[in-house]
């Protein structure tokens, strides 16, 4: 069955708005894999389109126009994942809006071009490392009649890290806990039976041996209640996601520091950047991942003789929302601050560092990631980042 090169277009548009909608779905759901796969299928309809006639078959090298009315990139424009083309000799452009706003750029790509050439370029790899972010790479090379050009589409697979290294923590946690747990509940056990054998026996051989009993019964009672506060990390539920304002969630937070009493002497200072978009989030997983830091925050100011002050500043970029929040407190020393989010890591003399811990596996659940920055302008910066992902 032939059909009219109308038809054909109208079909190939309509097979690329459901595309579209396909790929923001999974977007949505951070099914990253079918976006991949759905932005494959889009870059195979839209070199359709624009092989079909002669008046579609060239894709101008400076890409289309913030606003082009060409029903092609209206369709473009409204897909979430980043697409780029390459004409021979060329430089790499923004072909819509998620790429404009990916590059920040109208139209040429400056910022990250010279690793986007080396990805676009043979011999090809399918991951780009780019602003700090993983990449997965998706070309296609479009023939027409005026010549060969690349189109490319990159996949934000970064979250997807985050979440395996989540799960992995996860499920270590859960080992080791269940093996230590099997240990340690027997060894308890002993230590408390053999004390009472030893009851009725006196003389200094006999002391020395309860008191040894006695701190080793002891030493296993805290360790099962360390071991159980991390087994708590690994049964951290999947977070519910909603859109979720970071600047409200942030006041409100603060809030419950700000009306108590007890910190009457400690500046919170609040700044919210305009324009922080709404991220997909967890508010009460979030929520208590922020208490947690800012606790830590405050403690860190105690033995401060002067002025105490937390300050929590919120900001974007065009892939992140950045929740910094930062102390003049004492700081953490440099012996401590490399492997600060290592297991069982803690920087208080009798802490289990499940606060730290917990607020960084939040993080990580939602595709983001929890750091301590090195700023001059406090004693200690941990920021939150939570990925835009539309």
């Amino acid at each position: 069955m032939v059909f009219e090169p109308r038809l054909r277009q109208g079909l190939a548009l309509l097979a690329l708005a459901l595309s579209a909608a396909f790929i923001g779905d999974a977007v949505n759901r951070a099914l990253w894999a079918n976006a991949a796969l759905g932005g494959l299928v889009c870059l195979i309809l839209f070199a359709y389109l624009m092989s079909g006639d002669r008046a579609a078959a060239t894709l101008p090298p400076a890409s289309a126009p913030t606003g082009h009315s060409d029903p092609v990139h209206v369709f473009l424009d409204q897909i979430p994942l980043p697409l780029i083309s390459l004409a021979p000799g060329g430089m790499p452009q923004a072909v819509n809006r998620a790429a404009r706003a990916l590059f920040e750029t109208d139209d040429a790509i400056v910022r990250g071009r010279e690793a986007l050439l080396s990805a676009l370029t043979p011999p090809n790899e399918p991951r780009l490392d780019l602003f700090g972010r993983r990449y997965a790479l998706t070309l296609n090379e479009v023939q027409t009649e005026d010549g060969a050009f690349r189109l490319a589409t990159l996949t934000d697979v970064q979250s997807e890290i985050y979440r395996v290294e989540a799960a992995t923590l996860r499920d270590t946690l859960q080992v080791l806990g269940h093996e230590i747990m099997n240990s340690l509940t027997p060894i308890s056990s002993l230590a408390d039976i053999a004390r009472d054998y030893l009851s009725p026996m006196s003389g200094e051989a006999a002391d020395h041996a309860r008191d040894a009993l006695t701190t080793l019964s002891r030493r296993s009672a805290s360790l099962t209640r360390f071991i159980d506060a991390y087994r708590a990390l690994a049964r951290l539920p999947a977070p519910q996601l909603q859109p979720v304002h970071p600047g409200r969630l942030v006041e409100d937070v603060l809030s419950f520091f700000t009306r108590n009493p007890a910190m009457a002497d400690i500046r919170f200072d609040l700044e919210i950047e305009a324009g922080v978009p709404w991220v997909a989030l967890d508010e009460a997983q979030v929520g208590q991942a922020l208490i947690n830091i800012i606790t830590n925050a405050v403690e860190a100011t105690e033995s401060n003789a002067g002025l105490r002050q937390v300050s929590v500043r919120v900001s974007h970029t065009p892939h992140d929302v950045v929740i910094r929040i930062a102390d003049n407190g004492e700081g953490i020393a440099e012996s401590v601050r490399a492997g600060l989010f290592m297991t069982f890591t803690t920087t208080k003399p009798h802490g289990s560092g499940t606060g730290l811990n917990l607020a960084r596996q939040i993080a990580l659940a939602h595709g983001g990631n929890l750091g301590l920055l090195d700023e001059p302008s406090a004693s200690t910066v941990f920021a939150f980042t939570f990925p835009v992902t539309g």
